[in-house]
Formats: structure tokens, sequence, C-alpha cells
């Protein structure tokens, strides 16, 4: 069965996470957004809005471009 959209989401934000070898809090400080909204995104239980995506991937760099881009590609793999 594929993963939902949302769950594709919240999988690259966790294995950017660990990619980057950051802890949760970590991110959310430097995103400026409280650790368990960032918990809530990285365990797909919360209701994901834009803005606050594109803070928590400003941490690594990435703009909303590129990351939805790289999550299409995951899909395709």
């Amino acid at each position: 069965m594929k993963d939902s959209f949302k769950e594709q989401v919240a999988s690259e934000l966790r294995s950017l996470r660990a990619k980057f070898d950051y802890k949760q809090k970590d991110v959310a400080n430097k995103a400026g957004i409280d650790v368990m909204t960032l918990a809530r995104y990285e365990n797909n239980s919360a209701s994901m809005q834009l803005d606050m995506i594109e803070k928590i991937i400003t941490v690594y760099g990435l703009d909303l471009n590129i990351f939805f881009s790289n999550i299409s590609a995951n899909k395709h793999n």
C-alpha cells in the first residue's frame, strides 16, 4: 500500500533530521517552532501547514520546491 502524501512529508522530515544528525529540539529551536509541533509533523499526527513546513526545511537549507521535488523523486524509487 502506498503512503499518503502526509506520510511521505513526515518521513522526509524525519530523514532530513537524521541526515543532519539533529535532535528535534535543535531543529525546533533553529526553525523558531515548538518541539512538540515538530514531533507531531514528523509523526504525521498533526494537520500540516505549508508555512510551518517551510520554517522546518529552511533549517536544512531547502526551499519548498526542492523539498517537494525530493518527495516526488523518492516516491518513484
